[in-house]
């Protein structure tokens, strides 16, 4: 008998698309918590209005195209909730709307839905809002006149402008701890890592893009940082600031976008640390977390392709024979 023996994934498991999806929605439960405390009603119109619009959108979707309605996967939730924790609290209302509708309809149902999607489509949503709306998404004006107790200053802004010397007053701690302007959920950067530890811990996740990216955001920014320390941040100011935790360990790790295989994962995370430095230190944009993924995203499909040959293995079969 011969059989061929590919490369993995090889095993059915017991968890489901619901189950993970609601494991992804159980480790973000702390940093929800925590942009209702700080923004309040901003913060949970914000979060509500995403989870909404996602989820009457693959409603909608689902009906056009004739397909199975999916919405009790969860996934739809789980996108809104992603997209609401990178903006600012005081975002339009409209924007959340075409944002979340972005995600879904765009990044994700145009593809053929869940599984099928080239690219993450929380951030499809948030890069078009970005490149389209660039005003509305300033979360220095977006966070003034709520008492946070710390400055209204995006910290990679005041990185960008000023140098090193604008945030000499900024400790590592404060930033750790969330005490600083950016997404309402995502600068909860203790809170962000708790829940990507629990998805470890419940494999949901693997340990594979998180390390790399975390490894290639601090060799990259280290490179940065002992060529020019007026300029360029210490690299853990990297790893505390921005979109940078929750793209290390929610938004990088999608399933449909990301690789499947060991080396795969480990090349796509440190490209995807790589990148964000480099686009923090010399693109326009502050924070390149989002557009490293992407980009990384596209090259998923050759990432795949690393993998051991099927190998053809000779198997015995004995008779048996009845005395």
């Amino acid at each position: 008998m011969k059989l061929i023996v590919s490369s993995p994934p090889h095993w059915h498991v017991k968890l489901t698309e619901a189950r993970i999806h609601l494991d992804f929605i159980i480790a973000l439960i702390p940093v929800v918590i925590f942009s209702l405390l700080n923004y309040g009603m901003h913060g949970a119109r914000v979060i509500a209005l995403s989870i909404s619009v996602a989820m009457l959108t693959e409603i909608f979707s689902r009906k056009l195209f004739k397909r199975k309605l999916t919405l009790t996967d969860g996934s739809s939730f789980l996108t809104g909730l992603l997209f609401a924790l990178i903006l600012p609290p005081s975002v339009p209302f409209w924007l959340v709307i075409v944002g979340a509708f972005i995600c879904i309809f765009i990044g994700k149902e145009i593809f053929g839905g869940l599984g099928s999607n080239p690219l993450s489509p929380v951030l499809v949503g948030w890069a078009v809002l970005e490149i389209s709306w660039p005003a509305y998404l300033d979360y220095h004006l977006a966070s003034v006149g709520y008492n946070l107790g710390f400055d209204f200053h995006l910290p990679l802004t005041m990185l960008k402008r000023g140098g090193t010397q604008a945030i000499a007053d900024l400790g590592l701690m404060d930033l750790f701890v969330g005490n600083q302007v950016g997404g309402i959920g995502s600068v909860a950067i203790f809170l962000v890592l708790i829940g990507g530890i629990y998805l470890l811990i419940r494999r949901v996740i693997t340990w594979e893009i998180p390390m790399a990216y975390i490894v290639g955001l601090l060799a990259m920014g280290t490179v940065f940082w002992l060529g020019d320390k007026t300029a360029f941040a210490n690299p853990l100011f990297h790893l505390f600031t921005g979109n940078a935790m929750m793209g290390i360990f929610f938004l990088s790790t999608d399933y449909s976008s990301s690789p499947f295989n060991r080396w795969g994962m480990i090349i796509f995370g440190l490209s995807c640390g790589f990148l964000t430095i480099i686009f923090r230190a010399w693109s326009i944009h502050v924070d390149g977390v989002v557009y490293a993924i992407l980009i990384m995203n596209l090259f998923t499909p050759l990432l795949d392709n690393i993998k051991k040959k099927p190998v053809k293995v000779e198997v015995n079969t004995l008779e048996r024979t009845e005395s």
